[in-house]
């Protein structure tokens, strides 16, 4: 399979997100929920006795596989928000699944399903030109924890678009 070709939106800054997110799921008659995570643009492969690993643009793995996720990541494992892959191994592989929230557009904004009800959450609050966000189509994919979600198909498949911030 080829790697992803769909939209890179390049904001001016974070605050044009919501609107950005809600105008162009519009123009691509995008509907239901979706999934946002957000990423590191440049991460560091680890290395030997305390050195700094290979420099790995991680917009490119995205380019690539449809995830800036890949077997060098790590699992969260946060008690209560995520899969316990330590008690219960699920035989899932790190690029197989990403830690996301889950939303709802609501015309200009959205609302994050989390822990209950819907809620207001700026998901671009701690963001900078640093990161990227992802966007994925939620219904290719299992919702397995409060934060954690695990590709039923190829991720290129259910990757819809990717926001970066230029300054």
């Amino acid at each position: 399979m080829p790697g992803w070709t769909g939209p890179i939106i390049e904001l001016e800054d974070w605050s044009a997100f919501a609107k950005s997110l809600t105008a162009k799921a519009n123009e691509l008659g995008i509907g239901g929920l979706l999934a946002i995570r957000n990423f590191d643009l440049i991460t560091y492969d680890a290395a030997v006795e305390g050195e700094m690993g290979a420099e790995v643009d991680r917009l490119e793995v995205v380019k690539r596989t449809g995830t800036d996720r890949d077997e060098g990541s790590t699992f969260w494992n946060a008690n209560g928000h995520d899969y316990d892959h330590e008690q219960n191994p699920a035989g899932k592989t790190a690029a197989n699944l990403i830690y996301a929230y889950l939303v709802h557009l609501t015309g200009e904004d959205y609302l994050v399903h989390y822990d209950g009800e819907p809620e207001v959450m700026d998901l671009t609050e701690s963001l900078t030109d640093a990161n990227g966000i992802l966007v994925f189509d939620a219904k290719k994919l299992k919702r397995v924890a409060k934060n954690e979600l695990w590709f039923e198909s190829d991720p290129r498949e259910a990757l819809l678009m990717v926001f970066v911030c230029r300054t």
